[in-house]
């Protein structure tokens, strides 16, 4: 298993993600000042390898411009992916993190 207390970067074009569930969870900031509030979605995705092309991150950041976790599970495990979590490269660039593991759905 690998040590979580250390985040790993991810070149979102590297990871490519072909079976299982995909839990994509995106924020939406609504209002301004005192009223402001952030509202939080969830789509979830079946990718099936005989009938759906695989995903990269890139694809999904795409698709779901204001993502900010994707929970992948195949049937023994899983990976959780988080972006612009923590901070930016050098040039302001958001990046992905692969911030932990799940031990999947079978």
């Amino acid at each position: 298993m690998r040590d979580l207390r250390r985040n790993k970067v991810i070149p979102d074009d590297q990871v490519w993600l072909y079976d299982g569930f995909l839990y994509i969870i995106s924020r939406k900031e609504l209002g301004e000042g005192i009223h402001y509030k952030t509202q939080y979605s969830i789509d979830v995705i079946c990718l099936n390898p005989e009938y759906d092309d695989p995903l990269s991150l890139a694809d999904i950041k795409n698709r779901f411009p204001n993502v900010v976790k994707v929970i992948h599970e195949d049937w023994l495990r899983g990976n959780v992916y988080n972006y612009g979590n923590h901070a930016t490269k050098d040039n302001g660039e958001e990046f992905w993190e692969l911030t932990g593991e799940t031990m999947g759905f079978a």
